[in-house]
């Protein structure tokens, strides 16, 4: 945000005497010039003053006198018109005038009827075109956006009578907005002014207000004239005493009703506020932009609790970060997290909520000034294009390069006569592109886009892209494309996938997917010259996969297909709006898109994937702070932008087919996997499913992750047995079996074992915070629990039955080696041990029985190699000599000696204490009260299904949905790829979500309150709903299902023409070969070009919030651009990775960043206290090491760090 300094209406408005006493007390004189400020702050380089190579050179491109008055004049009409944005973005949203967007949008006369509109308003113009313009800093002033907003409310009133709604709304807008400007004007600042500066003020003069309102009422009786309108605005804006209307007279008593609402009487304005004046500004306006103090955007915060789903933490409110910097949390997701953070690892240094962090995020990071070294005037260092890390502490001002002080307005532009390649730029305050050589540019400087270099591709795209532009002339000359990073990477697969997936293959064995995915990344970036320097607009990042893996088995002679090979995958794209011309904005982003489709088509690519994901508000993909005017796409405003961009590809042949991943790849898998279930299928693949494309950053590896661990956690809390429990020792029979022998194991654990009063310490992982065990992890390196080897159980994470075992072991063992001998963990271990031994060995018997051995096995290792996989089944059947005989040991009788009712053996199936071993105790015994029963199995799993999940979607009216027609994907464009996106599930065309039910009773699409009775039929007549069976495939099986739902985000695009074509498609084909000749092969299609903060999206987004390179305006835009580019072609220059401010080496893996809180702003009264001067803040930033030995630990905060030193 940036500060508002006050004006001298402001300080006249307040006593003398307290403003002298106020300035004396802060050491500062009322007229005190810039040349008697302190020395100059420190420079960057001092950092780097241990380094002996010398860091490479950064010419200034500010070095050019036509250059640097072009920028000048740049800086200083961005800043001017700034605040207009949020006084014209309060009209555009205006709650009770503008609810509909009337004055947003041209008025179409033609469809309205309105035969007469244009030759009563002459000048036609919106609020969305004054958007544009002011956006695209067209305007030369700000008084030009003042007249073009009341020409927009004064046609409205020109053209509509008095009685009119949109004439009284335009009235009430023209009156807000001459308040806006008014208080705009009072405040004396071109900065942005703050909310109280824009709302409306309660002493503006209704004389003011009623000269504008009443000019327009008055010609409403006059006939329109050509140029009434233009007379009438210059009437306005001269401001001349004349036009002034006497609050007395009747004009004014038209208006007072008007006036009256907004401005009450006897009403006073609030004291204006102290003159802002910090440790780094020291309260001086900067010599170049006129500006005063401007703020830089803090690093980048998202709090990852299960409430907030990755939004921005709130700026003032109190947060809690893990000390690796990776994890945030705010206030609310603080208190429900568990003991143990989610998702953290055995060596995680912060794995307990205890060793979190508390922070507020009210940081204020002040932009770094300058200050001449022969007259210390100060200038940003960002106007004046200064990299503290390069340049030297010796700067001088503008005024002070020529021995006669020059004015910067009096500096010739002369053409320069040496010939050179003509380039074009847009202007501030211009529409058009000039040309270069007309601005007196003499030469080119070296951080320049074009010096980066070329290839194929990037020239390719750059030709496309210019072609969109020639409908402005030489627009296409301001753009520059450029392949900033091309390098060859890798990821590695997650073990779920590896476990859970295969890969097709002709052999017979299972063959799991590569350990790690090779690919190359390209980044594509556009500029464009503004103000004769370049602008990096627009990113694309891109991986492309040649099927180059690594896997950890021998592969060959297998005929392993990988299902990535030959694919590209279109990882993210960012922009920002400072392109020109905006309406041009979009046909050029989707031009780089499809233009690229086609580079890759001709390299042999023949599949393409997209994933439509829009970032969080706030977030950032590529580029750091977007301009706060830039809308942040929602995911149906996305993928409309892709249907029209591969409607643009499908038009120009280089795409032939479009699918959703989940038709491409997840149905197609999904049908071998039911040919494996009903035998049809290689039996030693069973349970695998084949692996979809493995694409770095891919929606589904992440999905079948969380599956994954969600399905473990939710499994480990099964049940919550209490301590006091009841030990269930009843024999083993084979109707209280599963076929499965991974699920009889579960079974075992959970209904023989963990109900043991024993088990009690290793039901569930242990929490060495909670019961302060400091030195636990240090000792049992590898935890294990009953709980997590049930779950695994249940989830076929096991391959063979030993591996049970061991698990079992394990533990055991943990709990001995951490626990002396004669303590109860120790004893209950070897106990759990005993009776888990004893348990097995029962099942084996039942195992003897059912495979029909002839002699009874020893003990349970004859089976130990017994698969453990959830498709592996046998016939279970018991030998007569095993007779259930109930002998179970209670110790959760009540005070009168009654079984309680909250045990948790009461609902347990073969318990026996379970209702029906209660219900023949109590016939047994009439006299006893009888407790009531526990609901009945049947009854239980109808409670446990009722109101989960929702499966398919289908129509609530019970009507069967008609398919809508069938479209031509090569001609009927965007609709036809939506619909091709949506393939048999069409019920996603239709957007009612919501249809009202024909019948009476509740809806049934809306949400079920607990324990109502559900309306199935099978609830009705008392049946047991059927429930699909969980099979080893179960991880592809709901990832599946993820995608389905979401299948309009995930594009598959084929590039492949197809076999037997049609006369269209082989119209296509010969398009796509006329858009492709230009692509020349020739060229170099690899750029010999690496740099570490471009080869990866993160580390780009690190290095610009550790250097503060923004882009939410034209003016920062600029500063970091030329410094990217200097980086790029400098791969070695300093100030990439952070150092230490203590030990003055390099910071890995975090970085603790010393906080500046905000200062808070005071108004100025009667009755303040003098307040001292500000000192300067000294930033620092501290490694790990050296923060642990700071005496103020708590001023600062952990930032991740990624880059490290070549």
């Amino acid at each position: 945000r940036l500060a508002r300094l006050v004006s001298q209406e402001e300080l006249a408005a307040v006593p003398q005497d307290d403003v002298i006493a106020c300035l004396e007390q802060r050491s500062i004189s009322p007229s005190r010039s810039v040349s008697e400020f302190d020395e100059a702050t420190p420079s960057f380089a001092a950092q780097e003053s241990s380094s002996s190579k010398s860091p490479p050179p950064l010419p200034n491109p500010l070095e050019d006198a036509s250059l640097l008055k072009t920028h000048i004049t740049a800086l200083r009409l961005e800043a001017e018109l700034h605040p207009m944005r949020l006084i014209l973005t309060r009209l555009m949203s205006h709650q009770t005038h503008n609810r509909r967007g009337v004055f947003n949008v041209p008025v179409d006369a033609e469809t309205l009827g309105l035969v007469d509109y244009h030759r009563i308003v002459t000048r036609p113009i919106d609020l969305g075109t004054v958007k544009r313009r002011l956006h695209a800093v067209a305007y030369q002033s700000r008084q030009q956006v003042v007249d073009d907003i009341r020409t927009v409310f004064m046609n409205a009133m020109r053209y509509n009578p008095l009685s009119h709604p949109v004439h009284k709304a335009a009235k009430a807008l023209l009156i807000y907005f001459e308040q806006s400007i008014l208080d705009l004007q009072i405040s004396g600042t071109t900065d942005t002014p703050t909310q109280s500066e824009i709302e409306p003020s309660r002493t503006a003069h209704p004389a003011t207000i009623a000269r504008t309102v009443s000019t327009v009422e008055d010609e409403m009786s006059k006939p329109p004239s050509s140029n009434s309108l233009s007379n009438e605005a210059d009437a306005v804006a001269s401001g001349s005493e004349s036009n002034l209307v006497d609050p007395g007279s009747a004009a004014a008593e038209l208006l007072a009703p008007v006036v009256s609402v907004v401005i009450p009487k006897k009403t006073s304005r609030l004291p204006p506020f102290l003159p802002h004046s910090c440790g780094t500004c020291k309260g001086r306006t900067c010599q170049m932009c006129k500006q005063g103090c401007l703020f830089h955007e803090p690093a980048l915060m998202v709090c990852q609790g299960v409430h907030c789903g990755g939004t921005r933490l709130r700026k003032g409110a109190d947060y809690f970060v893990s000390a690796d910097g990776h994890r945030h949390y705010c206030q609310r997701c603080y208190v429900s997290l568990a003991p143990v953070l989610p998702g953290a690892s055995e060596n995680d240094p912060c794995r307990y909520k205890q060793d979190l962090l508390k922070r507020k995020n009210d940081e204020e990071i002040a932009e770094k000034w300058i200050n001449c070294s022969k007259c210390s005037a100060g200038v940003h260092a960002i106007c004046a294009m200064h990299n503290g890390y390069v340049h030297d502490g010796h700067y001088l001002c503008v005024e002070c390069q020529d021995d006669q002080k020059m004015n910067i307005d009096s500096i010739p532009i002369e053409a320069s006569s040496t010939p050179q390649k003509v380039g074009y730029t847009f202007l501030s305050g211009s529409d058009a592109p000039v040309s270069i050589a007309s601005l007196g540019i003499s030469k080119s400087h070296s951080l320049s886009a074009e010096s980066l270099p070329e290839c194929a591709v990037s020239s390719f795209i750059q030709a496309k892209v210019g072609k969109q532009m020639e409908k402005i002339p030489n627009a296409d000359k301001t753009i520059t494309v450029r392949v900033v990073s091309d390098s060859s990477r890798h990821f590695s697969v997650p073990e779920v996938v590896r476990r859970h997936f295969r890969m097709a293959s002709s052999s017979l064995d299972v063959v799991e997917p590569p350990s790690q995915v090779r690919y190359r990344q390209k980044a594509i970036t556009l500029f464009q010259k503004i103000d004769g320097l370049d602008v990096c607009i627009f990113c694309m990042y891109v991986q492309e996969y040649d099927g180059d893996d690594e896997y950890d088995s021998d592969v060959v002679g297998r005929e392993v297909k990988s299902s990535h090979e030959n694919r590209v995958y279109i990882a993210y794209i960012d922009s920002v709006e400072h392109f020109r011309p905006r309406e041009c904005r979009t046909e050029v982003y989707q031009e780089i898109l499809v233009s690229y489709l086609a580079t890759a088509r001709a390299r042999g690519y023949e599949t393409a994937h997209i994933w439509a994901c829009p970032p969080s508000r706030g977030n950032s993909f590529v580029f750091w702070n977007h301009p706060s005017s830039q809308r942040t796409p929602n995911r149906e405003r996305l993928i409309n932008w892709y249907h029209d961009a591969l409607s643009r590809a499908i038009g120009c042949g280089v795409v032939t087919d479009v699918k959703s991943l989940f038709e491409s790849e997840f149905e197609t898998y999904l049908m071998d996997l039911e040919d494996i279930a009903n035998g049809n299928g290689i039996s030693t693949k069973r349970g695998r499913m084949i692996c979809p494309p493995l694409l770095e950053g891919d929606f589904w590896i992440e999905e079948a992750v969380r599956v994954h661990g969600a399905s473990l956690a939710r499994n480990i809390k099964v049940r919550a047995p209490t301590d006091v429990c009841v030990w269930n020792v009843t024999p083993l029979s084979s109707n209280e079996l599963d076929p499965c022998p991974a699920l009889q194991i579960a079974t075992l654990l959970k209904d023989r074992v963990m109900t043991h009063p024993a088990s009690v310490p290793f039901r569930r992982p242990v929490n060495a915070a909670a019961l302060k065990l400091n030195n636990y992890h240090n000792i049992v390196t590898k935890p294990m629990d009953l709980g997590t080897i049930h779950a695994q159980c249940v989830i076929g994470e096991y391959d063979e039955l030993r591996q049970v075992v061991e698990d079992v072991e394990l533990m055991v063992s943990n709990a001995k080696r951490f626990n002396p001998e004669g303590h109860f963990v120790h004893v209950n271990a070897d106990e759990v041990w005993i009776l888990f031994c004893q348990e097995l060995a029962s099942l084996v018997k039942i195992w003897d029985f059912s495979t029909g051995a002839k002699t009874e096995s020893d003990s349970w290792k004859t089976y130990s190699e017994m698969s453990m996989s959830l498709d592996n089944t046998m016939n279970v059947s018991c030998p007569s000599s095993l007779k259930p005989k109930s002998v179970f040991i209670e110790d959760d009788r009540s005070s009168d000696g009654s079984r309680s009712l909250n045990s948790s053996a009461l609902s347990m199936p073969g318990s026996p204490v379970s209702s029906v071993a209660l219900s023949k105790e109590n016939e047994a015994d009439p006299g006893k009260s009888k407790a009531p029963l526990a609901p009945s199995l049947n009854e239980t799993k109808r409670r446990a299904t009722k109101g989960k999940g929702r499966g398919r979607r289908s129509s609530r009216t019970g009507k069967t949905v008609e398919p809508p027609n069938k479209l031509d994907l090569l001609s009927d464009g965007p609709d036809a790829v939506m619909q091709s996106m949506v393939g048999e599930d069409h019920w996603l065309l239709d957007k009612r979500t919501h249809v009202a039910s024909s019948g009476p009773g509740p809806k049934s699409g809306g949400k079920r309150r607990r324990g109502s009775v559900g309306s199935t039929e099978s609830v009705a007549s008392g049946e047991e709903p059927t429930t699909k069976r969980r099979r080893q495939s179960w991880v592809g099986e709901e990832v599946s299902e993820a995608v389905r739902r979401l299948r309009t985000s995930f594009f598959t695009c084929s590039l492949l023409p197809k076999l037997a074509m049609s006369g269209a498609e082989e119209e296509k084909l010969q398009i796509f070969e006329a858009y492709a000749k230009e692509f020349d092969h020739s060229k170099n299609l690899i750029v010999s070009m690496s740099s570490p903060i471009s080869d990866a999206r993160h580390a780009l987004l690190e290095f610009s919030q550790y250097r503060h390179f923004e882009f939410d305006t034209l003016r920062r835009a600029k500063y970091s651009t030329a410094m990217l580019l200097y980086h790029l072609k400098n791969s070695d220059a300093p100030g990439v990775v952070p150092l230490c401010n203590s030990c003055n080496e390099a910071i890995e893996e975090v970085r603790w960043h010393k906080m500046k809180k905000s200062a808070e702003k005071r108004r100025i009264t009667k009755f303040m206290k003098p307040v001292s001067p500000e000192p300067e803040f000294q930033q620092e930033e501290l490694c790990g090491y050296c923060h642990s030995k700071h005496s103020e630990k708590d001023a600062f905060i952990p930032i991740p760090v990624s880059l490290k030193l070549s």
